[in-house]
């Protein structure tokens, strides 16, 4: 019985293993400059239920995260007072925020509560160029399928 206990760990550790490599593989893929890009962080992968599944803790942090972002923004442009549509990183990071807003709205809107195991996600912290020139930092989630095949869906937040 230890023996098949000690066999499920090692399966489990392999695929977990295999979800972060995935993941970093797709990354260094999707961005614009992979010879620039910085990994700053990779999540020990977790068990997913579908492709909105977060815990609570994890919808707490990314709420803070979006929340950090727009008091940035509103920082460097004094509550758009002094507003630059030349401020590359303002207009990079406000556009960054928006479709990561739109996607975070989707998942919350589209949570299910599904108890069946689905795979594996993610979370990956970098910081990259993007075709500009323009230095930024994010986090990736990805949910990854339960064979570790293949890349499901991706969330990409910005940081400040």
């Amino acid at each position: 019985m230890g023996t098949i206990l000690l066999l499920s760990v090692s399966s489990c550790t392999n695929s977990q293993h295999r979800t972060a490599e995935l993941a970093k593989s797709h990354l260094e893929q999707s961005v614009d400059n992979p010879k620039q890009l910085k990994i700053i962080s990779i999540s020990d992968p977790d068990s997913v239920f579908g492709t909105t599944y977060f815990t609570g803790q994890e919808q707490k942090n990314i709420m803070i995260i979006m929340g950090q972002v727009t008091k940035n923004i509103m920082k460097r442009t004094n509550n758009f007072e002094n507003f630059n549509t030349d401020d590359a990183y303002v207009i990079d990071l406000a556009g960054r925020q928006m479709r990561a807003n739109s996607e975070i709205r989707e998942l919350l809107l589209n949570q299910t509560n599904n108890r069946e195991w689905t795979g594996w996600k993610v979370k990956v912290d970098f910081q990259a160029v993007n075709h500009t020139g323009l230095e930024y930092k994010a986090e990736r989630w990805y949910f990854i399928n339960k064979d570790v095949s293949q890349v499901i869906k991706t969330l990409e937040l910005p940081l400040p």
